[in-house]
Order: C-alpha cells, then structure tokens, then sequence
C-alpha cells in the first residue's frame, strides 16, 4: 500500500509538471484573462500559482520600486500585492493625487518591467496600521455619514 502512495504521488508530481505554470513574462503586451477553476487561480486557462509579496507604494519612493520589484523577482515572486490608499489619492475632497510617491501608475509599470503580476487591493478600508484605515479625515465633516456601513452617504463617496 505505501509503494502505491509513493506512486500515486510521482505521478502527480509528473502531471503537474507537464503543465509549464504561466509567467507575466508569457503574457506581458497583451490582454490576458484570470479565472479560477475548482482548484486554484487560472491565467489564460493555465492553473498559475501566484507567490505575493506586500509593496505598498506610498511606503517607499518612486525611486526604490525598481530595486524592490528586482529583489521580490529575485526571491522568487511572481506577483506584489498593494493596496490602493484613498487617503493618499484624495487629501481633500475632489482633489486627486498621482503624483511623486501616490503616483500608482508609475508602480504599476515598475512591477510589469520586473515580469510581476499585481494583485491590486481596491478600499476604501485599508487597514487599522494605516492612519484612519486609509479613509479620508475629510470624511467626518459629511452630514449623515456612517462608515463602512449600508448608507447612502458612504456608498456614494466611497463609489
């Protein structure tokens, strides 16, 4: 009975293997799609196992994402996940940002030019280490507001 185990899991091994995973170098410059099928993740029909890395852009500067993408590559990384920081793009309301380090964009690229996927953490609550949970501050001068809440003040900003 263990030799058919040890069988059963070299053959598993082998299949596995049969099946190259899929790089962002195998569908860098054109349009891909992602799924899942009952067992894991799929790019372009190809069960891809992502291995994620945090790199929150407004943490560092523009300058050290090339090197941060090429160290996540080179440690065995094919994807960086960020999250997207309202706070950061939005200081006062109506007012956007994408520019210097909130330059999200400019990320994007970097991680593209290392051969990363992004996986992409859209809000608007971030995360309780991140001042405010990345809200807005201006957020609490809106009449009838409840945060993170079915209400209508919300949604509609938070849209």
């Amino acid at each position: 009975m263990r030799l058919l185990s040890v069988a059963y899991i070299c053959i598993g091994i082998l299949t596995y293997g049969a099946t190259s995973p899929i790089t962002y170098d195998d569908v860098r410059g054109t349009p891909y799609k992602v799924g899942y099928d009952h067992r894991a993740i799929t790019i372009n029909g190809v069960r891809t196992l992502l291995i994620s890395g945090a790199i929150h852009y407004p943490r560092s500067t523009p300058s050290m994402w090339p090197y941060l993408m090429k160290m996540a590559k080179n440690q065995g990384l094919n994807t960086v996940q960020t999250y997207v920081f309202w706070n950061l793009h939005e200081p006062k309301q109506g007012v956007l940002d994408f520019s210097g380090r909130a330059n999200l964009s400019a990320f994007l690229r970097e991680a593209a030019n290392a051969g990363l996927f992004v996986n992409l953490r859209i809000g608007p609550y971030i995360s309780g280490e991140w001042t405010y949970g990345g809200l807005p501050v201006w957020l609490n001068q809106i009449p009838n507001i409840s945060f993170r809440s079915n209400n209508d003040a919300w949604k509609r900003l938070m849209r």
